[in-house]
């Protein structure tokens, strides 16, 4: 982890369960950490915890929808004004669409695939030989059980 410490990490969905975790155990090898969520209280809680534990590393709270894209354009730009871009986009943030694949409606699984994928990250990818992209895609699941 030595050659990420100082480095700028995105993690969406980072204010509860996998995106907290990671979020915190960036912060702690001592990463610049965006932590954005639809709502950041807890990424805020997280923040504060991570500081009095010492941690090398900072968390910055970031509220944005994924659905909506203007919100990721303003939080890729803020992020660029402050640290030149991403070098580390973990992709965790995620929502569930409950109804069937064959017939439910598309918009429903639309906006489940682009919470969960952030273009705006691969052309930071492209210009930046040390970047790294991880999906968590535990949300997008389909299940065919009901078409057997």
């Amino acid at each position: 982890m030595e050659r990420w410490k100082g480095r700028v990490a995105l993690v969406t969905g980072a204010s509860v369960g996998i995106g907290a975790a990671v979020a915190r155990a960036l912060v702690q090898q001592g990463m610049k950490v965006v932590g954005c969520a639809r709502n950041v209280d807890k990424i805020e809680k997280l923040a504060a915890e991570c500081q009095s534990a010492g941690y090398t590393g900072i968390l910055i709270p970031y509220k944005c929808d994924l659905s909506n894209e203007e919100e990721i354009l303003s939080m890729f730009s803020a992020i660029k004004t402050l640290y030149q871009g991403v070098d580390v986009c973990i992709n965790n943030a995620g929502l569930s669409h409950n109804e069937p694949l064959l017939s439910g409606r598309t918009d429903g699984w639309r906006n489940m695939i682009d919470v969960s994928h952030l273009r705006e990250t691969i052309s930071y990818i492209i210009h930046n030989k040390c970047s790294s992209m991880c999906f968590c895609s535990h949300s997008c699941k389909v299940t065919f059980i009901y078409y057997l």
